[in-house]
């Protein structure tokens, strides 16, 4: 199985920025390659340098809660679903607000709708890494990563790296994951009638899923502008700024 980073620094999955430097620190400090020459030892410590630097950044450890080992990176070239795999997991629901006029929730209206979700990285379109595995390649086979197992505190972790034979490069604008938080912009239709506290649903518009999965669905919840308490006066002052302006208007004709 791959290992969780959370179990590899030994912290919950609620810890926040300090518990998981404090941990790093702690854990690091003894297998340090400055301290140790052992060979574990430095396998250890790129370990929980590499847990470290996922879980400590809030946008990767966004992605890797959400996504697992595959929000790590590498989702350009995964391994192959074996039998009794579950199946992807739908993308996110993303929520967002949107308040209306009155009028507007009457009649019915068109907003553009302003929101971010998790997508695909437009650099990479997803695959996390820039360019093609060399089909020919000795060291890779054609698969562009080269796996390596090992044994970490009874957990087998399976290390996969892009093969440098092929010159793949990690995408910089996703660290690799082939997942970014991006904002979208949305032109969606309120049908007439709606009311305050109603929910529209739009269909595939929210985070994306797994691999073959659906992605989530964008939730609008609407709200209504209350109405002046006295419409009358409203009126009332309009008419009166606008006779105050047609009268500064004609005064000044006659003046020039």
């Amino acid at each position: 199985m791959k290992v969780d980073y959370y179990e590899v620094l030994g912290i919950p999955r609620d810890a926040d920025e300090d518990a998981i430097r404090r941990a790093f620190h702690a854990l690091a400090r003894d297998c340090h390659p400055d301290v140790s020459d052992s060979t574990e030892d430095h396998q250890r410590f790129h370990e929980l340098a590499e847990a470290y630097g996922v879980l400590s950044k809030p946008a990767s450890r966004l992605l890797y809660d959400r996504y697992g080992y595959r929000g790590r990176g590498n989702s350009a070239y995964p391994e192959e679903a074996e039998a009794g795999d579950e199946p992807g997991e739908r993308g996110d629901d993303v929520r967002t607000a949107v308040e209306l006029e009155a009028y507007e929730a009457v009649r019915g209206a068109r907003r553009l709708v302003r929101y971010e979700a998790v997508s695909e990285c437009p650099s990479c379109e997803g695959v996390g890494v820039l360019g093609e595995p060399d089909p020919d390649c000795l060291e890779c086979g054609g698969a562009g990563q080269i796996r390596e197992v090992s044994e970490v505190a009874a957990a087998h972790i399976v290390r996969i790296e892009l093969c440098d034979a092929c010159g793949l490069l990690t995408c910089d604008e996703c660290d690799g994951t082939g997942l970014v938080v991006a904002e979208r912009l949305l032109r969606i239709r309120i049908p007439p009638g709606t009311e305050d506290g109603d929910q529209l649903r739009v269909a595939g518009e929210g985070g994306v899923g797994d691999p073959d999965a659906p992605a989530g669905d964008l939730l609008l919840d609407l709200a209504i502008r209350p109405e002046p308490r006295d419409p009358g006066l409203v009126r009332y002052l309009a008419l009166a700024g606008m006779l105050a302006a047609a009268a500064l208007l004609v005064a000044y004709v006659l003046l020039s």
